[in-house]
């Protein structure tokens, strides 16, 4: 279902590494360019585009319309600078790739991931064992997704966030890492970006916004729609806006989350 052999084209791009990549195009428009690895029984759907440097494992379902290993290009007025170059995009063994997915080169992806449609994963992202990336999902550069966790529809996730194991993030939440985008934007000031940190077990509920630098602490809890300006203890439930505390996990509740995700 994967052989891609029919006739040559090339890529329209521009940029260091990404100039004139050729791919083999079939009848049913999948595109794989030179060099991309691709296990036993991987099934690819229609349209599908693999980039150069791409390696799937076995058992691997990238489905209709799927980009996988795309290079970063930038109109030269972004303040952070960006690397159109091509590095390794691993997909670990019977991960699922979501219809419309875009997975830029450099994402290391383990197995038994699911990435639902329209997620978006930018360079540089390493996703563990088992995590689910919902529909329209938008990670930035070099996100850190540990084994297990679960991040919902619509979810924003900041560059250089880490989202430990067994986290779970609920719809549309947003991350930020920028206190000074005032001024950055007009090269006053150099760029400071301090991502949130989930640790493992903690939920983040529908709506919520999260402030640069922020800690959310092992098993905490915070409601929908907070706006969380300040860490949250471990093992603590905040709501509101901004988030204040408001209880402890309850103890039974607690020891058998523990027993899951480790002490």
């Amino acid at each position: 279902m994967h052989n891609v052999d029919r006739r040559a084209v090339r890529a329209p791009l521009d940029g260091a590494g990404a100039r004139d990549v050729v791919f083999r195009r079939d009848e049913a428009g999948r595109a794989v360019a030179a060099g991309v690895v691709i296990g036993h029984d991987v099934r690819l759907g229609n349209n599908v585009t693999l980039y150069p440097q791409v390696e799937l494992g076995d058992r691997v379902v990238v489905m209709d319309g799927a980009v996988l290993g795309r290079v970063p290009l930038s109109n030269r007025t972004t303040t952070r600078p960006v690397a159109s170059t091509f590095a390794p995009l691993v997909v670990g063994p019977e991960s699922i790739v979501g219809c419309n997915a875009v997975i830029y080169t450099g994402v290391t992806i383990g197995a038994g991931v699911l990435v639902a449609d329209l997620a978006s994963i930018r360079e540089g992202c390493r996703i563990g064992d088992g995590v689910v990336i919902g529909r329209g999902v938008m990670l930035l550069y070099d996100c850190e997704v540990r084994a297990h966790a679960r991040i919902q529809d619509q979810v924003h996730l900041v560059g250089n966030i880490v989202v430990e194991e067994h986290a779970f993030i609920g719809m549309g939440v947003v991350t930020t890492n920028d206190n000074d985008v005032y001024s950055q934007r007009f090269g006053l000031s150099a760029p400071i970006y301090r991502a949130p940190v989930i640790r493992r077990g903690a939920v983040v509920a529908a709506g919520a916004t999260i402030l640069p630098g922020i800690e959310i602490g092992v098993g905490a809890m915070v409601a929908a729609g907070s706006v969380v300006t300040r860490d949250v203890p471990a093992w603590s439930v905040v709501a509101g806006t901004p988030a204040r505390h408001m209880r402890d996990i309850d103890p039974e509740l607690r020891a058998k989350v523990e027993a899951i995700i480790g002490a």
